[in-house]
């Protein structure tokens, strides 16, 4: 579980911050629960007086009589805790030196956007080890972990998942839509009912198929999937030259 705070006077601001986090629990299959709070003084009774504890604080700077940055120094002096992640969000953007001490994770500046908050959670998720980059399944008694991005794509064959790295290949009792869901968060594309990719080692999109970075694997895309895989290839795609620039 993810627990979030928002502080902004501003009640769609909130609002818009819920919402993403909500669509973005269901996307990468994470719990997370967002509490909004409208007022500085809100936010202060429930970490004084109800000693509530939050692992991201979206912190509107101009929030009212006591400013973001004063509840961030009350987090991190008073109360001593580094831990709690901090991202500022503001109208303005003359604030970078002034926010130094208080260590944010991050800093937003207003109107909020949806890749702004995605880049944030999926950057908390990865320094505070919700984000693990790896993938375990058991084998009888033992249990194997790979590095997400050694695998190239799952198979089934028969009853059984064959896992196909980039060094061999091995074979397990699953589903492959639970490991589907559990890897969502990476993007592996679920191109046919019998296989999901790594979009990492694809190549080549085709109408009905994708070809892999070695040339000479080609896996059918379900007739079914077909639309759904075009949408998060351009997804993918802006995702990645976002991360370029």
């Amino acid at each position: 579980m993810i627990r979030i705070a928002v502080v902004d006077d501003d009640i769609k601001i909130c609002s818009h911050i819920e919402r993403y986090m909500m669509s973005f629990s269901k996307k990468y299959n994470q719990k997370i629960e967002v509490e909004p709070y409208t007022s500085s003084e809100g936010f202060f009774k429930s970490i004084q007086e109800n000693h509530e504890v939050y692992d991201l604080i979206f912190l509107d700077i101009e929030v009212d009589e006591k400013t973001g940055i004063d509840i961030a120094k009350y987090i991190r002096y008073v109360m001593q805790d580094e831990l709690q992640q901090i991202v500022y969000i503001s109208g303005k953007t003359d604030y970078s030196l002034s926010l130094h001490d208080t260590h944010p994770l991050d800093f937003i500046v207003k109107p909020i956007k949806d890749e702004q908050l995605e880049k944030v959670i999926i950057r908390y998720m990865k320094i505070s080890g919700h984000w693990t980059n790896v993938f375990s399944y058991q084998v009888g008694r033992d249990t194997v972990k790979i590095k997400i991005n050694e695998i190239r794509y799952f198979s089934v064959v028969n009853k059984d998942v064959v896992i196909h790295t980039i060094k061999d290949e091995d074979c397990f009792r699953g589903s492959i839509r639970e490991i589907e869901e559990s890897l969502r968060k990476y993007n592996f594309l679920y191109i046919h009912r019998s296989y999901l990719v790594n979009p990492m080692y694809i190549k080549i999109y085709e109408y009905d198929q994708v070809i892999l970075n070695d040339g000479k694997t080609k896996l059918p895309i379900g007739s079914s999937k077909r639309a759904e895989i075009r949408k998060k290839r351009m997804e993918l795609q802006r995702i990645k030259k976002e991360e370029e620039e």
